[in-house]
C-alpha cells in the first residue's frame, strides 16, 4: 500500500496528501517502530549508567570522590541516536525498493522530485524530534537521579547544556539526511548502513593518524566536530600539535556546513532517482 491515492475529479495527490502519505507509510512499517525501540533502549540505558555512576559516588572515600570523571548521559547515547536515526532514513528508501512498492510509489506519483521532498520532511522532522527529545530526557533523568550529588559534569545548568544538547539533536536529523541520501543512491540497506557507519565511525579515528595540521583541517568538516564546533569548541584534533593552532570554524560557519551535508545528500538522491527508471 502507497498510502496514496488520486482524488476523483482532481489530477493527481495535493500537495498536502504527499506528506500524508510518507507519514503513512513511514509509521507503519514495524522498522520504524524497531529504531524508536532500540533509541528508547538507549535512553534508559543512560539512566542506568547514571544510577550507577551514583552508587559509585556513595560508595567512595572523599579522596576518591575528587577524581571520579564520568561522561554524561546525553553525551554517551548521541552517538547510538545518531546511527538509529540514519537508519530509518536508509530504510525510508530502502525498504520499498526491497518489497518493490517503489514502483507503485512512482508510478502513482511520477514527479519523484516531490516524493524526495516529502520523504525528507517527514523523516528530518522525525529525526529532530527524536534526537532533541532523547538529549533532554538523558539530561533530566541524569540530574534528578545524581540529586544534590556533586559529580563533576552533572551540576551544570541547562542553559550552559542547551546548546551542546541542541546541537547533538540537530546533527542527528543530519545523519538522518544522510541515510536518506545513501538509502536513495545505494538501494541496499546493507551497503547504505555500511556507508553511514564508517563515516561517522570509521573516518573521524583514521582522520586522528594524520599528521598536523590535516588532521585538524579534515577533522574540522566532519560532523563529529562540527557538532562541538556549532557551540564555539574547538574540533577534537585542536591541541594535537602546534600545526593545529588556529584551525577550526566559527558556529555559523559549522552551522553551514551541517547544512550542506544535507543539501549534498539529498541533491544525491535526487540525481539518482531522476536518472533511474525505479
Amino acid at each position: 500500500m502507497t498510502g496514496l491515492s488520486r482524488r476523483e475529479g482532481s489530477g493527481g495527490p495535493t500537495a498536502v496528501d504527499v506528506p500524508a502519505a510518507e507519514w503513512l507509510k513511514l509509521r507503519t512499517v514495524r522498522s520504524t517502530w524497531y529504531v524508536l525501540a532500540a533509541v528508547a533502549f538507549f535512553v534508559v540505558l543512560s539512566a542506568v549508567f547514571t544510577l550507577y555512576v551514583g552508587s559509585l559516588w556513595d560508595g567512595l572515600p572523599p579522596e576518591g570522590r575528587l577524581t571520579l570523571r564520568a561522561a554524561r548521559p546525553e553525551q554517551i547515547i548521541l552517538m547510538p541516536v545518531q546511527i538509529c536515526m540514519a537508519v530509518l532514513g536508509v530504510l525510508s528508501f530502502t525498504s520499498e525498493y526491497a518489497t518493490g512498492m517503489a514502483r507503485t510509489s512512482f508510478t502513482v506519483l511520477p514527479r519523484r522530485g516531490v516524493v524526495l521532498a516529502a520523504r525528507a520532511a517527514v523523516v528530518a522532522a522525525v529525526a529532530f524530534t527524536v534526537g532533541q527529545a532523547s538529549g533532554f530526557i538523558a539530561f533530566f533523568a541524569s540530574r534528578l537521579i545524581i540529586g544534590a550529588r556533586p559529580i563533576p559534569g552533572f551540576g551544570t545548568p541547562l542553559a550552559q547544556e542547551f546548546p551542546k544538547i541542541f546541537a547533538g539533536g540537530l546533527s542527528v536529523l543530519v545523519l538522518a539526511m544522510v541515510g536518506l541520501g545513501a538509502g536513495a543512491v545505494l538501494r541496499s540497506t546493507a551497503g547504505a548502513i555500511t556507508a553511514v557507519v564508517v563515516y561517522l565511525y570509521v573516518l573521524p579515528r583514521f582522520v586522528l593518524l594524520l599528521p598536523d595540521p590535516w588532521n585538524a583541517r579534515i577533522g574540522s568538516v566532519l560532523l563529529e566536530d562540527l557538532t562541538v564546533q556549532a557551540v564555539g569548541e574547538p574540533p577534537l584534533a585542536v591541541g594535537l600539535g602546534d600545526a593545529t593552532a588556529g584551525i577550526g570554524l566559527s558556529p555559523p560557519a559549522a552551522l553551514a556546513v551541517m547544512s550542506l551535508y544535507v543539501v549534498v545528500a539529498l541533491a544525491a538522491a535526487a540525481v539518482a532517482l531522476t536518472r533511474r527508471d525505479v
